[in-house]
């Protein structure tokens, strides 16, 4: 099976942050969460008050975790499974989103290579577009 690659268009903020929309899905409802793309983040992170929002808390966590940034100490926080995830096109349901605190930078969140894993994609910067493809088939489903 041949997989089409998507095109997103991507903005980037006064830092040079690439954003993306992403949507989760909650007990309490649906919602954007405008997110960093970071292919340095090994997993994608929200803010705790985004999930506890939706409905989400740290009693739903499996795990604590910590993460560390270039300009702080480590952070603690948890991980737990969010009914459904979105970002560029495509989403997972039952997916791993971990809840730390960030930076304030007027982003909600990063999206890590968890996510963007697995695709192969390409950013372009000078069309401000990502174009993304699936690694393996059967995987994201397509949310556009």
């Amino acid at each position: 099976m041949v997989h089409s690659v998507t095109i997103t268009e991507l903005t980037r903020d006064r830092q040079g942050i690439i954003i993306v929309w992403g949507r989760l899905d909650g007990p309490l409802g649906s919602r954007k969460v405008r997110l960093a793309l970071d292919t340095g983040a090994a997993m994608t992170l929200v803010l705790p008050e985004v999930l506890d929002d939706l409905g989400y808390s740290a009693r739903d966590g499996d795990k604590i975790t910590s993460i560390s940034t270039a300009n702080s100490a480590p952070e603690q926080g948890y991980r737990l499974r969010v009914r459904h995830f979105e970002a560029l096109g495509f989403g997972f349901h039952d997916f791993r989103i971990h809840a730390h605190e960030l930076p304030d930078h007027g982003i909600e969140g990063l999206l890590g290579m968890d996510f963007l894993g697995q695709f192969d994609f390409e950013i372009r910067i000078s069309e401000q577009r990502i174009c993304l493809k699936p690694v393996k088939s059967g995987e994201p489903s397509r949310t556009a």
